[in-house]
């Protein structure tokens, strides 16, 4: 599953952040060709993690892509993609996108690839 995080947002309503969400998951689902596994909105999870400190929200915005895989021109097309499609929405901020490709040593776990049922150790 492909988890998109996007920091220091500045303080906004509701609806900025469904327009952002919405044109992220179609950037996504744009892309479904060249991801694996991505169909619809259901294949990701997008984030906006509130920051405790005010000061310089929007000034900076991060982007943080997780779970792609180990293609490397996926992997550059959607920070690109997903770059700019923050950079329209917030055109005064300086944009930072970081995808982080998949690697299957540092461990995962998906209760969409497990049998929970069949481990002895699950209560």
């Amino acid at each position: 599953m492909i988890v998109i995080k996007v920091w220091c947002l500045p303080d906004q309503k509701e609806e900025k952040l469904r327009k952002l969400y919405k044109e992220i998951v179609d950037v996504v689902i744009g892309m479904a060709g060249l991801l694996p596994k991505i169909t619809d909105q259901n294949d990701m999870v997008v984030l906006f993690p509130s920051d405790l400190m005010k000061y310089g929200l929007g000034e900076e915005i991060i982007v943080e892509i997780t779970g792609v895989g180990d293609c490397g021109y996926a992997r550059n097309r959607l920070d690109s993609k997903i770059g700019i499609t923050i950079h329209v929405l917030y055109p005064m901020s300086r944009i930072e996108c970081f995808v982080n490709s998949f690697n299957p040593l540092m461990g995962t776990w998906s209760s969409f690839d497990s049998d929970i049922s069949s481990h002895s150790d699950v209560p």
